[in-house]
């Protein structure tokens, strides 16, 4: 939700390009998208679908079974939200919350794919992965709020902290759409969501912080 809507319209294009790519392939059952361009499905749809790039497939070990059925589960992905995004014809906050809306269902799709598919080890794992991926920025998810049992007290003090991350970017995006340099404003923004996460761990608790790093797991570099 802190995302340049501008960045986030770019990245659903590539992936409105990756579908058609799909489409317009050789057999399905042969080909699946470079990881370069599944990359921006994880950027289009969000950190859990990490689990798709070859990295991550190979750090949580799966079988080539297991590995056949993920980049099934992915390509059915693919040919559902290019479809989508050809269909919007909404601006404005009607478009922002029927992508919102796709997203969830993803996600949802996705997790119940992921226990059928998968061992707890391997899905402890991948969620450590999505996490260090959100950084800080995933204690503003429910699951991993209550998981770290927040206080009311805390949630206050998120609320102000992600509030004025969302000013700061939106100024960032008002700079570039007015003369600025668009091709600065993805690393910029990435460097405040990293400052403003970190904040955000700050509030943690010296408990809370000690099972937020065991939920994080071993630090994981996707090499970019």
């Amino acid at each position: 939700p802190m995302q340049s809507k501008n960045r986030f319209r770019v990245k659903l294009m590539v992936l409105a390009v990756v579908a058609l790519w799909v489409q317009q392939s050789q057999p399905a059952a042969a080909q699946v998208p470079p990881d370069e361009n599944r990359k921006q499905l994880v950027e289009a749809l969000g950190a859990p679908f990490v689990v798709f790039r070859d990295k991550v497939l190979d750090e949580i070990k799966v079988s080539d079974e297991q590995k056949d059925k993920l980049l099934e589960h992915m390509m059915t992905q693919i040919m559902e939200t290019g479809p989508f995004l050809d269909s919007l014809a909404e601006t404005g906050e009607e478009r922002e919350k029927k992508l919102n809306e796709h997203r969830k269902k993803a996600h949802e799709k996705l997790a119940k794919f992921l226990k059928e598919v998968l061992k707890s080890e391997q899905l402890k794992r991948l969620r450590g992965i999505a996490l260090q991926q959100e950084g800080g920025l995933a204690l503003v998810q429910e699951d991993v709020q209550r998981e770290l049992k927040i206080k009311q007290k805390q949630l206050m003090e998120f609320m102000a902290i992600t509030q004025e991350l969302q000013s700061k970017i939106q100024a960032l995006i008002k700079e570039a759409q007015s003369g600025g340099k668009p091709e600065e404003l993805r690393p910029k923004v990435l460097k405040i969501r990293e400052a403003y996460g970190k904040k955000l761990e700050a509030v943690l608790t010296d408990e809370q912080t000690k099972k937020w790093k065991d939920m994080l797991g071993k630090s994981f570099d996707l090499g970019e």
